[in-house]
This record gives structure tokens, sequence and C-alpha cells, in this order.
């Protein structure tokens, strides 16, 4: 029986699914829509910073509201100042997959061909969106860099609320081998250590999204 706390597996997974890459210079920023609204705000602030004249904000439908998250997100980057000539929106995506294929057709129509892209997601995303990429981007792959909000996963959890971020949590990181499987993603290697952590919460009942 593992004797580690609920808190200590969830932060080994959390860990394994936040990835980050240093910093550098950009064609583009490919923000993925979520719940999370620091997504839009991570994204203002690297492209204020210079690290890319472009934003394409990504995702659809949103429950409760007739905006679909690209517009909320574009809508957010536009009052800290973002010109709409910097702003490319893909209102359709769903997924991270369709995020991605997405994203390169409105960069194709727009003749705009990355070599380098920053990926902006949720930190619990941020695996599965270099993930996606890696397996959906289509010809010559731009170097992908990965960037999430810097906050711990108590905070996290915090704002968002325990059991769905742990539901979250739980559903990101068993939809990376399932999807890999199906060639919506690119294969992951999962250290023993995660896998572990992954089934001990399974096996204590809770559940994934």
């Amino acid at each position: 029986m593992d004797r580690r706390s609920d808190d200590q597996l969830l932060a080994i997974i959390w860990s394994y699914l936040a990835i980050e890459s240093a910093l550098k210079h950009a064609d583009v920023i490919i923000a993925d829509g979520t719940k999370d609204i620091e997504v839009a705000h991570l994204a203002v602030e690297l492209y204020g910073m210079s690290f890319a004249p472009m934003i394409l904000f990504s995702g659809g439908e949103q429950l409760g509201s007739t905006i679909t998250k690209a517009g909320a997100m574009a809508k957010i980057a536009r009052t800290y100042g973002v010109p709409e000539s910097s702003i490319l929106k893909d209102g359709l995506a769903l997924n991270t997959t369709q995020v991605i294929a997405n994203a390169q057709s409105l960069l194709t129509e727009n003749d705009i061909t990355p070599t380098t892209v920053i990926l902006v997601d949720a930190p619990y995303m941020s695996r599965t969106l270099l993930a996606s990429a890696q397996a959906q981007w289509q010809g010559d792959q731009p170097e992908f860099i990965n960037r999430h909000e810097s906050t711990s996963l108590a905070e996290y959890s915090l704002r968002h609320g325990r059991g769905e971020t742990i539901r979250d949590i739980l559903g990101n990181f068993q939809r990376l081998r399932s999807y890999a499987k199906k060639g919506f993603q690119a294969k992951q290697i999962i250290p023993q250590e995660v896998q572990a952590a992954y089934d001990a919460m399974i096996w204590r009942g809770h559940k994934s999204r």
C-alpha cells in the first residue's frame, strides 16, 4: 500500500505534466482556450515582452456564454492593448488536436510559416499540448516552446477547486497514453513513479475527467 498522501501523489503527476522550455523569440504564440484565463494573461505578457509578434487564440464554444474561448481571450488581449493586427482567432477547436491542426491551417492562410512557436496552456495541460503539436503538425515542425502560468498545485487548486483539479489532472494524464495509441498525440515516456502515483489515486477512488 502506498502511504503517501493524495497531495504528494498528485504533486508527482502535476510536476510531470507541467513542463516548460527556456524562453526564446518565436514567430507566434498559440494560446489554448481553457477555463483558466491566466492562459490569456500569460500570452499577452509574452507578447508585451516582444517574444512573438502574433498571438493565435484557439478555443470553441464555452458553456453559458455566446462568445467562444478564443473570442474571450482575444477580448482580454485587446483590453491590454494588443492590436487587432497581432491577433488571430480560431473559434472552432474543441480539443488540443484541433487546436494544433486549426492553428497551422490559420497560419498558412495568413502566409505565416513559423520556425519557432510558443505554446501556452494551463500547467497540467502543458505536456498534452506539446504532444498534440508533435503529432498533428504537418510538414517540417517548428521548434515548440512550452510555457504556463507560474503557480503551485496548491494555489491552482484553491482557485479552481480541489475536486475539479484532481479530476482534470487525472483525466489529462490518462489520455496521454490512450490518445497516443489513436495518433492524436505523440507518445510520451512515462516514468514508473508517475504511473504508480496515478494508479494509487485511482485505487483510492478518485475519478478522472
